[in-house]
């Protein structure tokens, strides 16, 4: 629906991605396997289309916000992916999923010449600022989007949504996997939750009471 709304703001390639994927998720499949193989397909599309994303879209602001978005989702997923798989007393195979999930199987193997292992893998996943599909990466990216939006604000002091992830980064930079608790890694989760609402709640103020910018010069 929301590709329909913006259809001439989207290139034939893209259109064609969503269409395809639309009449594919319209069709019913039943079994383990069918369901399986939809889902591929379907992830397969959106790699597509996200793709054509990032290589067509003018980087304005709008694509800022873009990625934050798919940063934070990202940042999120990974530190609760982590939470579940990566508990204190977590196997072999507890870990290996966390490893699919985060898409570092092959980092990992060529890294480590071992099974999995706890700190290694929480490194991997939350703390190692070299890997894209990490907590630290998403976090160091966040922090570059809000730096380069407008402050709203006259006063010239640092801005909520930039606090939050200063702070952050600056915790996942001196974390040490060895120590990273389940806790540590759920207070984590809270705060990108909470500086997701941050962002949304500053950039995108709505209803009667919501505090207005000052100015809105560069967000065009």
């Amino acid at each position: 629906r929301t590709a329909t709304s913006l259809r001439e703001r989207l290139s034939p390639d893209a259109w064609q991605v969503i269409t395809e994927m639309a009449e594919r998720l319209a069709y019913e499949v039943e079994g383990d396997d069918s369901v399986l193989s939809a889902a591929e397909l379907t992830l397969q599309e959106l790699a597509s289309f996200a793709g054509l994303a990032q290589e067509n879209m003018n980087r304005a602001a709008g694509w800022r916000f873009l990625d934050i978005g798919r940063r934070t989702e990202r940042a999120i997923n990974t530190t609760r992916f982590t939470r579940q798989f990566a508990y204190d007393e977590a196997g072999d195979e507890d870990l290996d999923i966390l490893l699919t999930l985060v898409d570092c199987q092959i980092t990992y193997r060529s890294r480590y010449l071992l099974a999995p292992i706890l700190a290694p893998v929480r490194d991997l996943a939350v703390l190692d600022g070299y890997n894209p599909r990490s907590v630290a990466f998403q976090v160091t990216t966040l922090n570059e989007h809000i730096a380069a939006l407008p402050s709203l604000k006259e006063h010239g002091l640092i801005e909520k949504p930039q606090r939050l992830a200063v702070a952050m980064q600056a915790m996942l930079a001196t974390a040490e996997a060895e120590k990273l608790e389940v806790k540590t890694l759920f207070a984590l989760e809270q705060d990108l939750l909470s500086l997701a609402e941050a962002i949304g709640q500053h950039y995108f103020p709505h209803g009667p009471n919501a505090s207005r910018p000052e100015k809105l010069t560069g967000l065009a």
